[in-house]
């Protein structure tokens, strides 16, 4: 006997869909429609030939501008989002309520495009040039190494591969000291950006670490290599002299000048440029002394320092040498000059790996070796402290000294009978006799 049919109980219909309204909006549009799209809540769709766009209706309280046109209070205006497979529900209504809470404060609803590099490092530095140390090398910096790769990137397009990417290119012919200059200007650059608020953080925190950037350099000029230079400077100047009728604005006579004044005062590049008369004092006893403008320092503290009589015989030269009407200069060259005319004597010398700052280096090192005290020796370069001879300028003496007593101090050992079989341990001492 079959079993009677139990009806069917129909089952209650459940709470719609939060985005339904939605989802029956675009399944209404029809297959050909007009210009504008049609709305929901705020919430636009127009249905084109291959595929949906979605759009926002937002509403300007207060007024404000939008694509260059001014918007009355009270109006609203149609925003383009794109197309819609690209966004969801959620996320449209996310993008709509916060696009309307800018409008409610009186701000753009306009998506705000990123500075290019090139734009904001250009702003950066006309704004910092009153300031900012060394400015025609960071400038160099910014036109020569940077805007290349970088300048026609928006601040927020650069990601850390970009960075990892020229650091390599920059390393096929450079140092790692130099590419290390050159990203500090950078990092400084795109750290401002992220102080105002331009982008989020800057891509070069995550990008590799330079290697062989933080190794100091140790290299010094010996009295050889010393004459090498100036015997070069001086056929330089010569060649000069002989062609002053067709370089007629060229400043001669200077070149030597430079390098003794270098090695026998120990000051950087760009303080021997800033250097003008109005810097030298004469002192008791004759001496003669030289006020460093803290313009011109690294640590942005003047400092002064006694000549040498070498320095005081350049200084009568300088005073003879021809320039221009009020300039009162001890050198007077611009930095693009003085860097044409130093890397031009580097090359012509034949020695390897040699520049400018290796005799302010050497001068620490001929002060130490002769017994000056390091403090004095650290004011002399402008230093706090003395950490910086042992790391970067000054030989270590007492190592040298230390190697040759452990020397003498084994050669005195092997008169001690027994004890100086090849099984006895050193001394504590390290091996000096006592």
């Amino acid at each position: 006997m079959q079993k009677p049919e139990t009806p069917t109980a129909s089952r209650p219909r459940g709470r719609p869909r939060k985005y339904a309204q939605f989802e029956e909006l675009e399944s209404s549009l029809p297959k050909v429609m007009s210009k504008r799209p049609l709305y929901c809540e705020g919430i636009g769709l127009f249905r084109g030939a291959r595929d949906f766009t979605v759009w926002v209706k937002i509403r300007f309280p207060r007024g404000g501008l939008y694509r260059g046109r001014s918007i009355r209070p009270g109006e609203s205006v149609e925003h383009k989002l794109g197309k819609r497979t690209s966004w969801d529900w959620p996320e449209l209504v996310q993008e709509r309520d916060r696009l309307q809470r800018l409008a409610d404060k009186g701000e753009s609803i306009e998506p705000q495009q990123a500075d290019t590099f090139a734009d904001y490092a250009a702003r950066w530095l006309e704004r910092r040039q009153p300031t900012l140390r060394g400015y025609g090398v960071t400038k160099g910096h910014v036109e020569k190494a940077l805007a290349p790769t970088f300048g026609q990137l928006a601040l927020d397009a650069i990601t850390p591969r970009d960075i990892n990417a020229w650091i390599s290119s920059q390393r096929r012919t450079l140092s790692a000291a130099t590419v290390k200059r050159q990203l500090a200007t950078f990092n400084a650059i795109m750290n401002d950006a992220v102080r105002v608020g331009i982008i989020d953080q800057n891509p070069s925190r995550r990008a590799d670490k330079l290697k062989g950037a933080d190794e100091p350099r140790q290299r010094y000029v010996t009295d050889e290599e010393i004459e090498t230079i100036l015997a070069t400077a001086e056929r330089i100047e010569a060649e000069q002299e002989e062609n002053k009728e067709v370089h007629t604005q060229q400043i001669r006579g200077w070149l030597r000048h430079f390098i003794m004044w270098a090695l026998h005062s120990g000051m950087r590049r760009g303080e021997i440029l800033g250097l003008r008369f109005g810097n030298v004092r004469k002192i008791a006893e004759g001496h003669t002394e030289i006020e460093i403008p803290k313009a011109t320092t690294k640590t942005e503290k003047g400092r002064t320092i006694t000549c040498t009589p070498e320095m005081e015989r350049i200084l009568e030269q300088l005073r003879g040498l021809e320039r221009t009407e009020g300039d009162d200069r001890l050198f007077p060259v611009s930095l693009t000059t003085a860097k044409r005319a130093l890397t031009r004597l580097w090359a012509e010398t034949g020695l390897k790996d040699v520049r400018l700052h290796d005799l302010r280096r050497t001068h620490a090192s001929m002060l130490i070796r002769n017994n000056v005290d390091p403090r004095t020796v650290a004011g002399r370069l402008g230093h706090k402290g003395t950490a910086m001879l042992s790391k970067h300028y000054a030989v270590d003496r007492g190592d040298k000294e230390a190697a040759q007593k452990f020397g003498l101090g084994r050669k005195a050992s092997q008169h001690q009978g027994p004890a100086d079989s090849p099984d006895s341990a050193p001394s504590t001492n390290g091996g000096v006799a006592e």
